[in-house]
């Protein structure tokens, strides 16, 4: 097989259906279900304890892709963000690769509803998770406790809901 053969069948490369509709709802909706499959693997190969964290990771990565993102602060400046749920000994029980479009749950905000997308198979059995000031919130720690999970996280003094005698 030639290289320009071999790089034709690579961009065209499909995982599911080219779908009109879903293009402009999520920016990787193409390789959705092979990452969903992985996420089923790692989620029935290994039961979690008691603790869970929640952060989220860099990809290195500076070729051509539509969901790249830049983050100055970083070491590895340009790659993919994906979103974790690990266990204490480092094991990715979950992910989520950030495209620029996430569906929010009501009364939360977009990193409280990804806590809770990454952790929803494991909620009401007594866990904790811990989490960075990112997605530390109130609303996020009340929807939590009557889920019976706890939340461990250090929280920003300019965080809504926060009260007036905190933040001083």
């Amino acid at each position: 097989m030639s290289y320009n053969r071999f790089n034709t069948i690579l961009r065209c490369w499909h995982f599911t259906e080219v779908d009109i509709s879903a293009i402009g709802a999520q920016r990787s909706h193409k390789i959705y279900p092979l990452i969903h499959k992985v996420v089923d693997n790692f989620r029935r190969l290994y039961l979690p304890g008691d603790v869970i964290v929640v952060d989220e990771s860099m990809v290195k990565f500076r070729g051509k892709l539509i969901i790249l993102t830049y983050n100055p602060a970083k070491t590895d400046r340009y790659g993919m963000k994906i979103y974790k749920a690990c266990t204490v000994n480092s094991y990715t029980w979950s992910y989520q690769i950030y495209s620029g479009v996430s569906e929010q749950l009501e009364g939360l905000d977009k990193p409280g509803s990804t806590v809770i997308q990454l952790t929803e198979p494991i909620l009401n059995a007594g866990r904790l998770i811990v989490a960075d000031n990112y997605y530390t919130s109130i609303p996020l720690t009340m929807y939590l406790k009557e889920q019976k999970t706890d939340l461990c996280g250090t929280l920003r003094k300019n965080k809504k809901y926060l009260p007036k005698d905190v933040k001083n």
